[in-house]
C-alpha cells in the first residue's frame, strides 16, 4: 500500500508542508489571497499522495480542480488585487 507512493510526490508534499509554516506565521489581511492559493496547492499535494492509496479518480479530480485550477485562479486574483493597490497607491505599497 505505501509502496504505491511516489518518493518524488512524498518529497514535494513534505516541502509544501514545511512551506506552509511561514505562510501561516506571516499571514496578514493583505496576503490572504496568496495564502489561500498556497493552501490550495498543499491540498493538491495531499490529494496526489493519498490518491495512490484510495479514491484515485476522486482525489485526482481534487488535485487538478483545486490544487492546480482553483489555486491558479486564486493566485491570479491575488496578483490582480495587489497590482491594483500598488497602482492606486493603496495599502501594501
Amino acid at each position: 500500500m505505501l509502496a504505491d507512493l511516489s518518493p518524488l510526490e512524498v518529497t514535494a508534499l513534505a516541502v509544501a508542508l514545511v512551506g506552509l509554516v511561514p505562510v501561516i506565521t506571516q499571514y496578514r489581511d493583505e496576503t490572504k489571497l496568496f495564502a489561500a492559493g498556497y493552501v490550495l496547492l498543499v491540498v493538491g499535494m495531499v490529494a496526489t499522495n493519498v490518491e495512490a492509496l484510495f479514491l484515485g479518480s476522486v482525489l485526482n479530480f481534487v488535485e487538478h480542480a483545486f490544487g492546480i485550477g482553483l489555486a491558479g485562479v486564486t493566485f491570479f486574483a491575488a496578483a490582480y488585487v495587489r497590482r491594483k493597490n500598488v497602482i492606486k497607491g493603496g495599502e501594501g505599497s
